[in-house]
């Protein structure tokens, strides 16, 4: 662990240099570039430990190395028998092959006669706390990170939704203009609180009490200013970075590293005001004002994006007064060399590793001494030679996860018409099939059967220390272990049969063949045993396919196998693919349900789950049981266009009956974008037979969708298409309560007066809910509507006249009651 921590150390030191090279080269470029930098500074910081355990080595004679200390180290003291070297030259004949090993020393110990017992001391090695102290540090500031998240969460919570008309719909104005597609909640303290936002899915930006007074100068530069954070994700990149230096705490460079970040990130977020056309001058004068006079919420700093922090203010009044500066916009084609220079320099250096010589002997362990019951007599006498018992590091394929690197592997594959490489390395240890010309295995895969007249195949395999390597044409073998020919005997043999098998059970090379081998041969179960060898998802995808398609599972093997598949496949992919086949194939039996379910939920992709629930949700024959378990795994989709589209061919293929509806609202009601909420409201809305039971349920989940275009858009539709009955006239206008703008809350209401015949109690709730529109324009235009579609008796005369006399235009109200003295008691026009 010490090894890797040093690893990192350095590399991470190589690549912050080599940044902080880049914004020097930079200084006159705009902030947002060098933002980008920093950004990809600190993530490939994060990325270089991970990328350097599944990248290939590539031994650097002069990269430093660091090997891992052990926790004490043990000494003799007096009493303490000598040592005597003695040369041995017997050859150790390795477990695998028939190669003598080179000459080893044993070490014998010969006691003295007058000697005591033997005694030790430990004395504690000082690195065995590095790794303690380093968890610690890491603990430390992922708990304040923790801290300042959990406060965001309650100040989410807690704090309400701004309810200025002309804030949110600025807000509206402004994100469009900067061609921000995600919904930005406005939220608005009580006190005197620093503007700041947070959030990635639903990012929110929090006011002070008293923004309500602010000019609107003021207004749409600290909006402007706070969108641009959200259209950056900088709330996203300022957690990746506070993690980089959680993990490497004790680097001064990436601290460092974390403080540009974060200053190049608020001048970046000024130029995009100034670029707006902000004053600089009016622009510095909030700013001051802001730091001076707001300060941030307690614990927030570490998880949120403030506006103006004090302490970086100095220099960026500096920077928006300067009218030399350039203030760019950081467009994709000016972030895609930065992104393709961050790969470049990121693989190499997480591949890179110090060069470790091999070792040059066979590690051999001996008995020091062996006890003797006449060594009280104090009278020197002969110790019988004691055999040294010895520890071989075996030959193998097997041997070769056991090295030091074994985490490190690869695979890759290459064909050209009838040539074929394949090349697999495990830690030190590397496989290799080479061939020219199409060949053949022999039946049990074991061997190679027959190679064409022109062609050759070779197998070689480097452990590191040696290697072993044959060489099949048309006629001969010729068998290499280390440079020399050996005969091709029983023990090649066995080694041959080793490599292939390792080889194709890693690479999947053949895979369908050798999967349809091992069934004819071994059955059902022999295939099921050979999984816990499999190594690579695709390899097992390919075995567990030919277990599919064999035909001879039953109901309970099926179940079996689809359990295996999700504990053991991590490919969202190949996984997918799979439980796409056996729906597609097989009969989804109740036994099954719940093997397929779980394993639908082990897949992250929310493209793929998506991919596998549909499938198996357009079968026909599906019980209500298992479509409302399929759909309990669809509401864990994070992705609410993956989870809309998931829902809406779902309701397209077959109704939803009464056993389904619950667990399909539960799904919709966890699809956080108000826009894809109500697409699939809408596509139940639209569907022909749709029960009222069921829009009794859509009307019910449309009042989690906060957007008042969204919901009054399907407001709208079940209002001019459906009549609105005892049962659906309650939820309707409980929806239509929570529009806040007075336009969205009169195009609802007039979609269901425009419809027709209108009963009077659905007229009287019209006017009920149109006590909720503030705006006098609006409130005549639909009183004046109502009057046009509906009888006006009395109950409705009544209700048209109180709705009048909250209008506070004096122009607007006398629309309303001329306009009803005429319709006083005529029929409806329409």
């Amino acid at each position: 662990m010490i090894a890797i921590l040093v690893d990192a150390f350095v590399k991470a030191t190589v690549l912050l240099l080599l940044a902080g090279a880049g914004t020097w080269i930079l200084r006159r470029s705009s902030a947002a570039v060098r933002h980008l930098v920093w950004a990809l500074a600190c993530g490939g910081v994060l990325a270089l430990p991970l990328a350097s355990a599944l990248l290939p080595s590539v031994r650097l004679a002069g990269w430093p190395r660091f090997d891992a200390p052990v926790g004490f180290d043990v000494h003799q003291v007096s009493g303490q028998p000598i040592a005597a070297a003695v040369p041995r030259t017997d050859a150790v004949r390795s477990a695998s092959g028939p190669a003598a090993a080179p000459a080893t020393t044993v070490t014998t110990v010969t006691p003295a006669a007058d000697e005591g017992p033997v005694r030790f001391t430990a004395t504690t090695d000082w690195r065995a706390w590095i790794v303690p102290i380093w968890l610690s540090g890491v603990a430390v500031v992922l708990i304040l990170l923790a801290v300042g998240i959990a406060r965001i969460w309650w100040l989410d919570r807690s704090t309400t939704a701004s309810r200025d008309e002309s804030w949110r719909r600025l807000t509206v104005d402004l994100s469009r203009e900067l061609g921000l597609t995600r919904d930005v909640r406005l939220l608005q303290a009580t006190g005197p609180v620093m503007p700041m936002t947070w959030g990635v899915r639903r990012p929110a930006i929090l006011l002070p009490g008293d923004a309500e007074a602010w000019s609107m100068e003021r207004r749409r530069d600290v909006l402007l200013h706070e969108l641009a954070h959200v259209k950056r994700h900088d709330f996203l990149i300022q957690l990746i970075a506070r993690v980089a230096c959680a993990v490497y705490w004790f680097h001064p460079l990436v601290w460092l590293a974390a403080t540009r970040l974060r200053e190049e990130r608020e001048r970046a977020c000024d130029d995009q005001v100034l670029r707006a056309g902000a004053t600089p001058s009016a622009y510095a004068t909030h700013l001051l004002e802001i730091a001076g006079g707001l300060r941030a919420a307690r614990a927030t700093s570490l998880a949120s994006v403030a506006m103006a922090r004090p302490a970086q203010l100095a220099t960026r009044l500096i920077d928006v007064l300067d009218p030399l500066r350039r203030r760019d916009t950081l467009s994709p084609r000016l972030a895609l060399p930065a992104w393709i220079a961050a790969i470049v320099i990121v693989v190499p250096l997480a591949a890179a590793a110090p060069r470790v010589a091999e070792p040059a002997s066979v590690r051999v362990d001996t008995i020091p001494r062996r006890f003797d019951p006449d060594a009280r007599s104090r009278r020197p006498r002969a110790v019988a030679a004691t055999r040294p018992v010895t520890r071989v590091v075996l030959d193998s394929l097997r041997g070769c996860p056991e090295n030091r690197d074994a985490q490190r592997h690869s695979t890759s594959t290459h064909q050209n018409n009838d040539d074929l490489s394949i090349v697999t390395t495990v830690g030190d240890c590397t496989v290799r099939l080479s061939s020219r010309g199409k060949f053949q295995f022999t039946r049990d895969f074991s061997d190679i059967a027959s190679v064409p007249s022109d062609g050759q195949v070779v197998i070689e395999v480097d452990y590191g220390a040696h290697d072993r390597r044959l060489m099949v044409g048309p006629q001969e073998r010729i068998y290499k272990i280390d440079g020399d020919v050996r005969p091709f005997d029983a023990d090649a043999k066995s080694w041959l049969t080793e490599t292939l098998t390792f080889l194709l059970r890693r690479t999947g090379y053949q895979a369908e063949a050798r999967a349809r081998w091992i069934l004819d041969t071994r059955g059902i179960q022999g295939l099921i045993e050979e999984f816990g060898e499999l190594t690579g998802d695709y390899t097992r995808r390919i075995y567990y396919q030919a277990a599919v398609e064999s035909g001879k599972l039953d109901a309970a093997g099926y179940e079996r196998l689809v359990t295996l598949a999700g504990q053991t496949i991590s490919s969202d992919y190949e996984l997918a693919e799979l439980l796409i086949s056996i729906s597609k194939t097989q009969p989804l039996t109740d036994q099954m349900q719940a093997g397929f379910v779980t394993a639908a939920k082990t897949i992250e992709s929310d493209y793929e789950r998506h991919r596998v629930l549909t499938a198996a949700l357009l079968r026909p024959g599906l019980t209500p049981a298992m479509q409302s378990a399929m759909l309990d795994a669809a509401a864990d989709i994070n992705s609410d266009y993956e989870l809309a589209e998931l829902l809406i061919e779902l309701n397209q293929a077959r109704p939803i009956d009464e056993a389904v509806r619950p667990a399909f609202f539960q799904a919709a009601n966890s699809v956080q974008s108000d826009y894809e909420h109500r697409r699939v409201l809408d596509a139940v809305v639209q569907r022909q037979g749709t029960s009222p039971a069921m829009l009794r349920d859509v009307l019910i989940s449309a009042k989690a969708v906060q957007s008042d275009y969204e919901l009054a858009e399907l407001l709208s539709e079940i209002g001019g298409s459906y009549a609105l009955d005892d049962s659906l006239r309650p939820p309707f206008f409980a929806a239509a309560a929570t529009l806040n703008s007075d336009y969205e809350h009169s195009r609802a209401l007039l979609s269901v007066i425009a419809r027709g015949t209108v009963p009077q109690p659905v007229a009287l709730a019209v006017l009920e809910s149109a006590k909720g529109i503030s705006s006098d324009h609006e409130l005549a235009e639909l009183l004046l509507a109502v009057m046009t579609h509906v009888k006006v008796d009395e109950a409705v005369r009544a209700a048209i006249r109180a709705d009048a006399q909250t209008i506070g235009s004096q122009y607007e109200r006398g629309r309303v009651f001329e306009a009803l003295e005429r319709r006083s008691g005529q029929a409806p026009l329409d």
